[in-house]
């Protein structure tokens, strides 16, 4: 449980920053807008991990980490004029003056230099040449597309390749492959945003091994994917009640009220949908009536006339997509494409773990070395 020990009576600090600053005993995630005084905090909480009297912490055994070298720089800066106003209240503090002296070897930098500084002090463990460099993004390109390019040339040359030829078909446009050479690319950077990228992409292709299933509901993603649906029309939803709220306001296209009242009542009618095959019923029926005719007389200003009607057009693109993305087939047709892509689903998968295979062993003969920022925190924490 979060301890939190009462916020002074003199305290600056707001609630949540308070908490911020002296939460123990959990990890803590804490997330602010910009300019809400994040950086502050830490280095308040920093310094009172200094100065605390049970449990006096080193300076150079904090690791402080941020994504650029100017806020790493500023970090720095903040923590030493912190430590020079605790010695002026505690001028015979030996602890405070040694947190000074150390503030250089302090581990605050950017996630890159931090990163940069473990592999080469560890390099042996993970079986990295020593004097590798960093692959810049014009390299790396270059070498993904030549790898990429391989594996397909190869993959075309076999014969009677039919899982391969309809995993082309099945994710490829008429008159090149191009988008199943992307999504074979970008599997393999969101795998490598977990610590086990190869388990992740065997246990991501055994969720289409559901011959079992009998209705969409059975699917193991469907309640993650409900949710989504519900979020885009809540989203939708939300346009459509700031373009009623713009036909109250002085010089509003008010005729367009009782359009945007109906479109509610649909949106509405979705959202109460207690299954896929609901949803899917009430898709075929949803449309959007054609908007009133708003007369010059009538005093309407033509910019919230058109202020109501893009809000209401992005509402109908979102619904839109749901529409033609998700409910376009029959549930029972729906689930029959599902069942029938788990050999594609195995057999990409195939490629993208050949992919890595051949970039991991291009970049180690080139002693080559990538940071990719979703990775990072694998190896972070």
């Amino acid at each position: 449980m979060m301890k939190v020990r009462p916020k002074p009576k003199d305290a600056v600090w707001t609630d949540e920053q308070w908490q911020a600053i002296d939460a123990k005993g959990n990890n803590i995630l804490v997330a602010a807008a910009a300019g809400s005084g994040k950086t502050a905090v830490l280095v308040e909480r920093i310094i009172r991990k200094i100065v605390d009297p049970d449990d006096e912490a080193e300076v150079d055994r904090l690791l402080i980490v941020t994504f650029t070298n100017a806020a790493a720089a500023e970090m720095r800066n903040r923590i030493g004029e912190a430590i020079n106003k605790e010695i002026q209240k505690q001028p015979g503090s030996l602890h405070l003056r040694r947190q000074l002296s150390l503030l250089n070897r302090a581990h605050i930098s950017t996630l890159h230099s931090f990163c940069m500084n473990v592999i080469r002090k560890y390099y042996y463990k993970v079986n990295i040449d020593p004097k590798f460099r960093i692959l810049d993004d014009t390299e790396g390109e270059l070498m993904r597309e030549e790898i990429i390019e391989d594996i397909f040339e190869e993959e075309y040359g076999i014969e009677g390749n039919s899982s391969f030829y309809k995993l082309v078909d099945m994710y490829s446009g008429d008159r090149s492959d191009d988008a199943l050479r992307s999504l074979v690319r970008r599997l393999y950077d969101f795998s490598r945003s977990h610590p086990s990228p190869e388990y992740w992409l065997d246990q991501m292709a055994a969720r289409y091994d559901i011959s079992d299933a009998e209705r969409v509901e059975d699917l193991p993603w469907t309640p993650e994917l409900l949710q989504d649906i519900q979020s885009q029309l809540r989203g939708a939803q939300s346009w459509i009640e700031k373009a009623l709220q713009v036909t109250h306001e002085p010089g509003g296209p008010h005729p367009y009220g009782e359009n945007f009242s109906e479109d509610l009542e649909k949106i509405s009618s979705l959202l109460q949908a207690d299954n896929w095959a609901e949803l899917y019923d009430k898709f075929q029926t949803f449309t959007y009536g054609k908007l009133k005719t708003i007369r010059k007389t009538e005093g309407v200003l033509d910019e919230l006339k058109e202020q109501a009607k893009s809000l209401r057009e992005r509402a109908k693109k979102q619904t839109q997509e749901l529409k033609e993305g998700l409910f376009s087939r029959p549930p029972e047709v729906f689930l029959k494409d599902v069942k029938t892509m788990a050999p594609s689903i195995r057999y990409l998968v195939k490629l993208v773990k050949e992919f890595s295979s051949r970039y991991q062993e291009a970049k180690r003969e080139k002693a080559w070395l990538i940071f990719l920022i979703l990775s990072i925190s694998v190896l972070l924490f």
